[in-house]
């Protein structure tokens, strides 16, 4: 029983490096496994404190060859929220509630960091200001949300093919 529990942990790191190695190439702005894995890390990695250090580090490695900026910390509370919202996913993973829950990380992560770019001043302080930074972040948005979805599905696919669990589909 040991030995199939840290093959399982095995997998779940294997395919988190993954995802900061994906994070360093060239990709599409804003298409990153970030927070699918966030997600992910929730869901599998249990209630433990390394289910919220994992996406961490793997932020924090990366924003140190990236570069960081002023509305970083908003980034990084919007992935622990993610990984919160894995954590009830934990109790029911299928599919559709994989996806469901995918778009949700999408639009709180949208929410929560474009609203530290309004607080920043960038559109000034008004009802307009924040409705103008919500609406140009709209393409960012786009390809948060591919993103999401597509690396959700490629690493809960791979996770069930490597650990021979299915998925009901409902």
């Amino acid at each position: 029983m040991k030995k199939i529990a840290n093959y399982r942990v095995l997998i779940i790191f294997a395919l988190i490096v993954l995802a900061m190695l994906i994070r360093l190439l060239p990709h599409p702005a804003n298409f990153t496994p970030i927070t699918a894995i966030a997600l992910f890390s929730g869901a599998l990695l249990g209630r433990k404190w390394y289910a919220f250090v994992v996406p961490m580090i793997i932020m924090l490695l990366s924003d140190l060859l990236i570069g960081f900026h002023a509305t970083m910390w908003s980034v990084y509370l919007s992935f622990a929220m993610v990984v919160a919202l894995g954590m009830f996913l934990c109790k029911h993973i299928r599919f559709k509630n994989v996806m469901i829950t995918a778009i949700l990380s999408s639009v709180l992560f949208f929410v929560v960091t474009n609203f530290a770019c309004f607080m920043q001043g960038w559109y000034g302080f008004t009802w307009g200001g924040l409705s103008t930074c919500y609406t140009m972040a709209i393409p960012f948005f786009r390809m948060e949300l591919l993103s999401t979805l597509v690396y959700a599905t490629a690493f809960w696919g791979i996770y069930a093919l490597a650990t021979k669990k299915s998925w009901a589909i409902r």
